[in-house]
């Protein structure tokens, strides 16, 4: 409950950063255990995580960029 709180009061440029670690920590996790004790599906949850955490980043880096050209007056072309 507390760490909802806290995630939504944080702006998204600290916010997004944290979820990315997080999301890179269990890939790691998971795939360790993938490595170490195999099963499927530990490499499963590894990929889930993996594929959250890239997207994650993909937008953090354009909402980063518009916020960056916002702050400087450009415009910038939303696709």
């Amino acid at each position: 409950m507390l760490i909802n709180l806290i995630l939504r009061v944080l702006p998204f440029y600290i916010r997004e950063p944290i979820i990315i670690a997080i999301c890179a920590f269990f890939t790691g996790l998971a795939f360790y255990w993938f490595f170490m004790a195999g099963g499927l599906g530990r490499a499963g949850f590894g990929l889930l995580f993996l594929a959250v955490g890239a997207l994650r980043a993909y937008f953090f880096r354009k909402e980063w960029r518009s916020h960056q050209a916002a702050k400087k007056g450009g415009v910038t072309q939303q696709a």
